[in-house]
């Protein structure tokens, strides 16, 4: 097992306790609050996503540095996302479709897709697990524009990193053979530098739609990451989590959720 594995277990292991200290709290604040709709999707997409974490360890101890190949934590995590989106959708007032935001969220998520499969190769499993970004990310997109969440210069600032992040994907694998280490440099700059800015950006507003875009942010860059950044990009993830439940609690009391 290399030394990435291991790093990579102990990291998920870690998640996994967050996890459970979040579905255990979100328990308890089910039983003490009256509207329980964004709760109870919320405790149940922790669940999934611990059950998705626990296969994860189980394959890396009994199968180490091997790819997993397609599984039942796919379905795991496709439940996250889900029951994620029910819970966004269950807070936002704004009902109304803006054509633009809809193409923008179909083509984001259909560029990583179809990243997922320049570099994994996997066509079906890429295509039908990413199907359920679609609706979470245009929910976000949504809700960050309704809820005025990012000022429009933010969200400007925050789609040229993201979109400059996925082109300069699209160099480093025309160039997998022998990468372009500034490519690669700057590739990584960018990724992060947006993660941690939406980390804070979380942390000072309690904004659920900016802490769930920071979750979905880290889930992107755990997918298009070898392990080294993989690996910081999970750490980056386990901390979204306790920001979603913290601006969840904040969302619940501010407004009546039925």
């Amino acid at each position: 097992m290399s030394d990435l594995t291991l790093v990579g277990i102990i990291t998920t292991i870690l998640q996994s306790v967050v996890l459970i200290v979040i579905v255990m709290k979100t328990a308890g604040l089910m039983k003490n609050e009256k509207k329980v709709f964004f709760p109870f999707f919320f405790c149940l997409a922790m669940v999934s996503y611990f059950l998705s974490n626990l296969y994860w360890i189980a394959y890396d101890l009994l199968n180490p540095d091997t790819r997993m190949p397609i599984a039942s934590n796919e379905i795991a995590e496709c439940a996250v996302i889900l029951l994620l989106s029910a819970g966004l959708d269950s807070v936002l007032k704004d009902k109304k479709d803006i054509l633009g935001e809809i193409i923008f969220a179909f083509l984001f998520v259909s560029v990583n897709i179809a990243l997922w499969i320049l570099w994994s190769e996997e066509w079906f499993q890429d295509i039908l697990f990413g199907i359920p970004y679609f609706y979470f990310f245009w929910l976000i997109v949504r809700g960050l524009r309704s809820r005025k969440s990012l000022s429009g210069k933010e969200l400007w600032i925050a789609s040229i990193m993201s979109i400059s992040f996925l082109a300069i994907q699209f160099v480093l694998y025309a160039e997998k053979e022998n990468m372009n280490e500034y490519f690669k440099t700057v590739c990584y700059i960018d990724m992060f530098a947006l993660i941690i800015w939406l980390c804070i950006k979380s942390f000072r507003s309690k904004d659920i739609f900016i802490a769930t875009t920071y979750f979905v942010w880290t889930e992107f860059s755990m997918f298009l990451s070898p392990d080294f950044y993989y690996n910081l990009s999970l750490l980056a993830n386990t901390i979204a989590f306790p920001l979603m439940y913290i601006s969840m609690k904040k969302e619940l009391a501010a407004n009546d959720i039925c």
